[in-house]
């Protein structure tokens, strides 16, 4: 009878035990996929920070374009108009 209390003992000591283990390698992992779940959160925000970053300037260039072809068809059918008069 008292071997048998005593293995029950050890049991719940090793079952103690290994809670206790699974508890802290619990807490860590959570940790982890909280920095992960950051981590991701910080790279969806970056990323999508870059993709409207490179459309805006995308559409700046266009503009900055049209300006440009705007300027030289003025320029072509107005000679002297945008000179300045220097080269004399």
């Amino acid at each position: 009878m008292y071997s048998k209390i005593k293995r029950l003992e050890e049991l719940v000591i090793n079952a103690t035990a290994l809670l206790s283990r699974l508890e802290e390698e619990n807490a860590v992992l959570k940790k982890q996929v909280e920095l992960l779940s950051a981590e991701r959160g910080k790279s969806a925000r970056n990323s999508t920070g870059a993709r409207e970053l490179e459309a805006f300037k995308a559409g700046i260039k266009r503009k900055l374009s049209r300006i440009c072809a705007r300027i030289e068809k003025a320029s072509e059918l107005q000679p002297g108009l945008f000179e300045d008069g220097t080269d004399d």
